[in-house]
């Protein structure tokens, strides 16, 4: 864990490329998206009769702490990595991250999965 949280902080040093309002719009977007199928994965984990995870790393039922701790460092790991790359291949990074959650969150709507907080 430590050795993680080193490489989060040192990844804005390896940083060449100039954030823009664009990237910031892009990154709260990409956040807004991990929230919002964060809180849909808590609706399943307090529903476990009713549905089940499909994403590997969580398991098919995972508990709320497991829920919340993989979406906080995914939204850290995410703007980290954002932040270090160059400014074509950060476009293309958020871009292709909120493309991928919004069919996911999209997806759970369509089977009736709610939020939960």
């Amino acid at each position: 864990m430590r050795k993680a949280i080193l490489i989060i902080l040192l990844i804005p040093s390896l940083a060449h490329a100039s954030w823009t309002a664009e990237d910031t719009y892009l990154q709260g977007a990409v956040v807004s998206a991990l929230l919002i199928d964060m809180a849909q994965t808590l609706y399943i984990a307090d529903n476990p009769n009713k549905y089940s995870e499909l994403n590997p790393l969580l398991g098919k039922h995972p508990s709320k702490e497991k829920v919340v701790g993989y979406f906080m460092g995914a939204i850290v790991l995410h703007t980290a990595l954002s932040y270090a790359l160059q400014d074509r291949e950060r476009r293309w990074f958020q871009g292709c991250t909120l493309f991928i959650e919004t069919g996911v969150v999209l997806r759970n709507v369509s089977l009736g999965i709610g939020f939960s907080y």
